[in-house]
């Protein structure tokens, strides 16, 4: 498919990748494209995820949580990129958002608790602390 085809495509989620760019640069790309009535993130790499304005993986959860009656202090969330701080933040709210701990400052800084690197089997010592 070629790019003008796409332009004319109903999609919920753009993914733009640039292996080109090192992250900090691609950070201000953009910024610099003021993107309006959208959600984005960037995230590990140049990775920015763009979707529908209030549409990201909390809101997901949400509608997840809601639908299995799920109570909101028994929620985990578990993420280490920039596109994981919404949820993390939400989890953390009334229940765990939990931060792997190779995850940038900005993503640690929203998470309730930090768990080990992927390195260090960080997520199975959050999955053995459940009840």
């Amino acid at each position: 498919m070629t790019f003008e085809n796409l332009l004319h495509t109903r999609a919920t989620r753009v993914v733009v990748i640039s292996p080109d760019h090192a992250v900090e640069e691609f950070l201000g790309v953009v910024e610099r494209m003021g993107l309006h009535r959208v959600s984005y993130t960037v995230g590990w790499t140049a990775w920015l995820d763009i979707a529908p304005d209030g549409v990201n993986k909390a809101t997901a959860l949400e509608r997840v949580r809601r639908t299995l009656g799920a109570p909101r202090k028994n929620v985990i969330a578990v993420g280490d990129g920039r596109n994981d701080i919404e949820m993390l933040r939400w989890a953390a709210e009334t229940g765990r958002g939990v931060a792997m701990g190779q995850a940038p400052h900005e993503v640690i800084a929203v998470a309730s608790e930090v768990t080990g690197p992927v390195s260090e089997d960080g997520l199975q010592t959050v999955l053995a602390s459940i009840r």
